[in-house]
């Protein structure tokens, strides 16, 4: 819980920060505006004073004031809604001369709306109202909606660079977001401990595999592995030791198999190879390879993975009616190997094992 409100205070700062630069430009910009109709209107010290206020020392306050809120990001929400109370006064007292009024309605619009969607947008709106009724209690009520040519270029800047410079924070957030995403959905396919894929995601790309070569018809062969009594490992190392067992065979398992083929994790200890294009006769080398390394590296009493192996090899026959018989055919012949005293590859069919493995196995 506690981990959660820090995540939140720290998502809403990086908000405060973003509506900080966001606000420091838009009052500048704003300031100009409302100025070159105060400079025809004539208006007084006190109103002078307010605009310099709220043009260059209102944002500084502001931001202040939402990171002091126990949660920032509430805080700001408030603050834009004393922007929209603001923005509104000074419509009514530059006696709602259109163009200035219409960029501050549009812009505080835009500012709401992106900060908070619908629901701040219409809670700006009630605070567009109070600050219109605020500013004629104050300033009068005047209507004087023509502008001359200097209001209409000291709305330029205001008109085309604050679009801009909301436009660009917008396209950083949706750059993050995408990112972030992609982080997402890239965790969402991988194993948390190996890296490798998880099961779900790894019976997606061996089911997809199965439809290509159907679909093709070319070979492709399905590789379980199993590591020989991992439990031992756990019960007398404990399970980080088995973690690091783990971690170590799935580099392994990277460093041998080509990039195009789907390594996954099946489950605690067993690990999966899809191995497309491949005949049956380039599976069993490589799988007799990879046999024969982790039995020589075992040897080591530092070994990082100090296991042998188990493997079952199903080669994809034109008869499977799906990928589901293919993984079935491949555990089974991993149970033959194991049945058979492990450290030995079973191919799927006669439970015909690998010569050179099982010479191997009886040294």
């Amino acid at each position: 819980m506690a981990s959660e409100t820090k995540q939140t205070a720290g998502r809403g700062k990086r908000f405060v920060e973003r509506i900080y630069r966001m606000r420091i430009a838009g009052s500048a910009l704003g300031f100009l505006c409302v100025a070159s109709v105060f400079v025809e209107q004539q208006r007084g010290v006190l109103l002078w004073g307010l605009l310099v206020f709220h043009g260059f020392l209102w944002p500084h306050i502001a931001r202040r004031a939402a990171l002091a809120c126990h949660v920032p990001y509430r805080g700001e929400r408030r603050n834009l809604m004393v922007d929209s109370v603001l923005g509104a006064f000074w419509v009514a007292a530059m006696r709602f001369n259109v163009l200035p009024g219409v960029l501050v309605f549009a812009m505080l619009g835009m500012d709401n709306i992106a900060a908070g969607g619908t629901r701040l947008f219409v809670r700006g709106l009630g605070a567009h109202a109070a600050g219109l009724a605020l500013g004629v209690l104050v300033c009068g009520f005047a209507f004087s909606p023509m502008s001359t040519m200097t209001t209409i270029v000291a709305c330029l800047p205001f008109l085309l660079l604050y679009p801009l410079a909301l436009g660009w924070s917008t396209y950083r957030i949706s750059h993050k977001l995408a990112a972030r995403t992609a982080e997402l959905e890239q965790l969402s396919r991988t194993d948390g401990l190996t890296g490798l894929w998880n099961r779900r995601h790894w019976e997606g790309r061996l089911a997809e595999e199965f439809e290509r070569c159907r679909a093709n018809r070319y070979a492709s062969c399905l590789l379980l592995i199993d590591l020989d009594h991992f439990k031992r490992i756990n019960d007398t190392r404990g399970h980080p030791a088995g973690d690091a067992v783990l971690v170590a065979f799935a580099g392994m398992l990277r460093r041998h198999f080509r990039a195009g083929d789907s390594i996954g994790r099946y489950g605690g200890e067993e690990f999966g190879v899809v191995l497309p294009g491949a005949t049956l006769r380039e599976t069993e080398a490589i799988a007799r390879d990879l046999l024969l390394q982790v039995r020589e590296q075992a040897k080591d009493p530092q070994a990082s993975c100090p296991c042998t192996i188990s493997a079952g090899i199903a080669q994809l026959m034109p008869d499977m009616p799906d990928y589901h018989r293919w993984l079935i055919e491949a555990d089974r012949s991993l149970y033959q190997a194991k049945a058979q005293g492990r450290d030995r590859i079973v191919v799927a069919g006669a439970g015909k094992v690998l010569p050179e493995a099982a010479d191997s196995a009886k040294i």
